[in-house]
């Protein structure tokens, strides 16, 4: 008994002779954590990183004054991206770790010349960086976002991120992409992609908005959606999720015009083309949707025909929206609505003979829109508004 038990001790101290170590481990404190980059073009063609990284709080001694913040932003400057990435620990002192990256902000003017999938190509090949990293396209310059102080995050990357997510799914004012959406949508058949679009407010203070979308084509910046378009755009593609929308008073002043509001529960969005042949396409898009009333202003629910004469009044106001924002797009020659990979899905043999001339084509596409509206919520017992009599 006692000679087994000194057996299996020497195979079990033998055993931790073969086992393998960390031996290319990098500790803590020789790494700096990426929070976010914006990327600019500047003289020589050149392209400029600012990288947000991470500061570390070490513990504070008693009555020593904390950091003001908890990032620091380093600027370098290269040919490529992946050169000027590894010039950071010139400045910084550590190697760069990018999986917690929350941003990548690109500045207009680069995105108009350069192809975005080639400046972002390191981002898809390393193993680090998460392709669940949302990016964006900066007016003006790129750099200038990350310089401004968070509102409630800790830094400005995570502000910018959780804005578009927030703005996405609470209002539909921008169209939330990844690096895999952004891919994906690059390398469809239309090769059109939406990505949000950042600014700053006019009026000081100055802050940073996620509204809007910027219009990608051939892999290059070329033009950008306002916020309200973007909303229409989303309600097209059945990717809407929540949002108001004012509903004009039917006997109020152009002058001075009155509005209600509803707020959308549940929506859904079907979009169906319809090849009548070779040279024939009309695109349906049937709408449904649930809302609650938010504001009365100028009308009264009492009664069935109120509620239907309310609700024809919502449908026909989306309607003319919706209807506006595809001949915005036609007028563009911009299909955002990915109609042409619906038809390739259907035909891809007709489709080999539309690609070609497929702007011109969708240009020329009927849209006939369905809107159906349920209210299910008025927010009150009594569906009128609130303090009148």
């Amino acid at each position: 008994m006692i000679i087994n038990r000194r057996i299996w001790l020497c195979i079990s101290l033998s055993a931790l002779f073969v086992l393998t170590g960390c031996w290319d481990r990098a500790e803590l404190p020789e790494k700096g954590f990426v929070m976010g980059v914006a990327l600019d073009l500047v003289k020589g063609g050149k392209i400029a990183l600012n990288t947000q990284v991470y500061r570390p709080t070490q513990g504070v001694m008693t009555g020593a004054k904390p950091p003001e913040t908890t990032y620091m932003n380093i600027t370098t400057e290269n040919n490529t991206v992946s050169r000027a990435i590894r010039d950071i620990p010139i400045n910084l002192g550590r190697k760069t770790q990018w999986s917690h990256i929350r941003i990548i902000i690109i500045g207009e003017k680069l995105a108009r010349e350069r192809k975005i999938l080639d400046l972002l190509d390191i981002f898809y090949r390393d193993h680090e960086p998460r392709l669940t990293v949302p990016v964006m396209i900066g007016k003006g310059k790129a750099a200038q976002y990350l310089k401004i102080k968070p509102l409630i995050e800790n830094t400005t990357s995570q502000q910018l991120a959780q804005s578009g997510k927030s703005t996405a799914s609470n209002s539909g004012k921008t169209i939330f992409a990844n690096l895999l959406q952004l891919g994906l949508q690059l390398k469809s058949e239309v090769g059109n992609a939406l990505v949000p679009y950042v600014y700053f407010t006019d009026d000081p203070p100055t802050v940073t908005n996620v509204a809007g979308a910027a219009m990608i084509k051939k892999g290059k910046l070329v033009g950008r959606m306002d916020p309200r378009q973007a909303e229409d755009l989303q309600m097209l593609k059945g990717e809407y999720k929540s949002g108001m929308h004012d509903i004009p008073c039917p006997k109020s002043s152009p002058k001075s015009p009155k509005f209600e509001s509803v707020e959308v529960l549940n929506f859904q969005s079907k979009m169906k083309p319809s090849i009548l042949s070779e040279n024939s396409l009309k695109a349906r898009i049937s709408i449904k949707m649930e809302v609650a009333l938010v504001e009365l202003t100028c009308s009264k629910i009492m009664t069935v025909e109120d509620e239907k004469k309310f609700t024809k009044n919502v449908e026909e106001t989306i309607k003319e929206r919706l209807e506006g924002m595809t001949d915005w797009l036609k007028h563009k020659k911009f299909d955002a609505l990915e109609l042409g990979n619906k038809v390739y899905k259907e035909n891809p043999h007709l489709w080999k003979q539309w690609k070609k001339d497929w702007d011109n084509r969708f240009a020329r596409t009927p849209f006939d829109i369905d809107v159906k509206v349920r209210i299910i919520n008025s927010g009150t017992v009594i569906p009128k508004p609130a303090l009148k009599k």
